[in-house]
């Protein structure tokens, strides 16, 4: 898979590939998804992995795949002791989806009357895709125009619904809050996709042009096409990845890509290919997709790689994140530790304090820095 980049450069994306996986995936988890991505997976395969699993340790996330397992795959039996409580957390699921999509159908349906058409994203997009699969989802994400953002955010409004942000900054969504209430998500407003490139603005149009016009959920709102549904789902992969937002969300990505790949017969992988070149994220998608190969080689062609991975930048972008994730990360979490407040009510905390916080500032003003990031990893072998 990393044929066409030189040796040196192979080894960074390799080192990083697999620091991910051994880092975010324990020996259960590799076992789920070995049982979730065999193709024709037996009884005996299933009573295997049940020997060295359990629902209780499992994690987030990681039961409601094993229950989609086992609706995907009837003529498979599962134990008293797990079947039943598999089947009621699908239930418990598809009870607080339907709470959290009344508020999309409220808002959607709202949009509607006002004219303002949407795109649904993310979880949402996929729950409507495969109603008989509950999600677990904080909220669901719809996509307008950028002409129509602050539109859609007064129809919000009159309906009861508040946002964090102030109108003169340009951000790319709003997190809405029914009447206030930080503890009662509602709904994701976007006007572009965040990407982190200052390009992915480029990609709204093509996402209306592709969609599919649905009615979801009882509101007249387009799907993207599985092709942008997929690019999506790995930029989300990579950013996931690199921030280390969700272990859950890493598993829920592998599933929705293997999903998207396995029902849509042509699949066009010269949309992906472009919407890349596109929002300049050749790199990210590439990182991404060779992440997913590593954890299931059957999901992607090989040949995608080929055209998504650049020699010059490849091994940067993996520098990077190497040094943000795995070295920034953990030096920020001990700054953000002990704050002056702490320091004050505890003086004896002065030297630990002083040992940390000038460190982490002085490491997070090179971490955009390829050349200084390279000649601290030159050091720190």
């Amino acid at each position: 898979s990393y044929d066409h980049i030189s040796t040196n450069k192979k080894n960074v994306v390799k080192k990083l590939i697999i620091k991910f996986y051994q880092d975010l995936l324990t020996d259960s988890d590799k076992s789920l998804l070995k049982l979730i991505f065999s193709k024709n997976p037996s009884q005996s395969d299933l009573n295997t992995f049940l020997k060295s699993w359990s629902i209780d340790t499992a994690g987030q996330g990681k039961p409601i795949l094993l229950a989609y397992f086992m609706k995907d795959h009837p003529y498979l039996t599962f134990p008293k002791s797990e079947e039943p409580r598999l089947q009621g957390l699908l239930r418990f699921s598809r009870f607080k989806n339907l709470d959290i999509i009344s508020h999309f159908s409220k808002i959607g349906r709202a949009l509607n009357n006002n004219n303002i058409p949407l795109i649904l994203v993310k979880g949402a997009a996929f729950k409507f895709l495969r109603q008989d699969l509950p999600r677990e989802m904080y909220d669901t994400d719809l996509l307008v125009s950028p002409e129509n953002f602050y539109k859609a955010l007064d129809v919000a409004e009159s309906l009861g619904y508040t946002y964090q942000y102030e109108r003169k900054e340009y951000i790319h969504s709003a997190d809405l809050y029914y009447k206030g209430n930080m503890n009662i998500p509602a709904c994701d407003i976007h006007q572009f996709i965040e990407m982190g490139t200052n390009k992915e603005r480029l990609l709204t149009p093509f996402l209306f042009k592709r969609g599919i016009k649905s009615k979801a959920f009882g509101v007249n709102a387009i799907i993207p096409c599985f092709e942008d549904m997929l690019f999506i789902t790995l930029v989300n992969l990579a950013k996931n990845l690199r921030k280390n937002e969700s272990r859950a969300g890493i598993f829920y990505a592998v599933y929705d890509c293997k999903f998207l790949v396995e029902n849509k017969k042509d699949f066009d992988w010269k949309i992906i290919q472009d919407n890349a070149k596109l929002t300049n994220t050749e790199v990210q998608v590439g990182f991404a997709v060779l992440f997913l190969k590593e954890v299931a080689s059957n999901v992607i062609p090989s040949t995608l790689i080929d055209n998504l991975l650049f020699d010059k930048d490849i091994s940067k972008y993996c520098t990077l994140v190497m040094y943000k994730r795995f070295f920034l990360l953990n030096l920020r979490n001990k700054s953000h530790e002990i704050s002056i407040n702490k320091v004050l009510h505890n003086p004896m905390l002065l030297g630990k304090y002083l040992s940390i916080k000038p460190k982490y500032l002085f490491f997070k003003l090179i971490r955009n820095s390829p050349f200084l990031i390279n000649i601290f990893n030159y050091f720190h072998k």
